[in-house]
């Protein structure tokens, strides 16, 4: 007698599909920590910097009005530190429009780039020189990205 009848019916079966965190290789798990990581310091080096800085700094004593050049240096430091630790915990919760946000940051961060070469000329380089790091984490996520859609995760 054949025993490969089952109580689930085939759409069971085809429901069964693998979580995202399984998608990604153990590298890109481990960028992915990186990025979080990298992240929460740079939020933390605001903190610290708006707290410990001292006003001898001399950008702060040749500006008209001091307390506008701080908050205006402290949201330049904290806001990159908030994008890198959303872009490592929306890929870690396994959000579905996580690689999604993860490309709307790069093409950001590429045209504040290409602003900042425009206006700055060669300088204005300097605001990129992140994009190595990110770099492999971004292909990674594009590797996978076909199947991230279609796996199973936090919606």
């Amino acid at each position: 007698m054949n025993q490969d009848h089952t109580i689930f019916d085939e759409e069971f079966e085809a429901f069964n599909t693998p979580r995202r965190r399984d998608l990604m290789p153990k590298w890109l798990v481990v960028y992915m920590w990186i990025i979080i990581f990298f992240g929460l310091f740079m939020i933390c080096y605001a903190g610290w910097m708006v707290t410990f800085v001292g006003t001898g700094d001399a950008l702060v004593s040749n500006s008209p009005d001091e307390a506008a050049y701080r908050v205006g240096n402290w949201i330049g430091a904290i806001l990159p530190g908030i994008l890198f630790v959303l872009m490592g915990e929306l890929v870690r919760s396994e959000r579905k429009l996580a690689i999604r946000f993860n490309w709307i940051v790069a093409i950001l961060w590429v045209a504040v780039i290409m602003l900042m070469v425009f206006s700055k000329g060669i300088r204005g380089l300097l605001v990129g020189m992140f994009v190595p790091i990110f770099l492999p984490y971004w292909i990674g996520l594009f590797m996978i990205q076909r199947n991230w859609k279609k796996a199973r995760g936090n919606e």
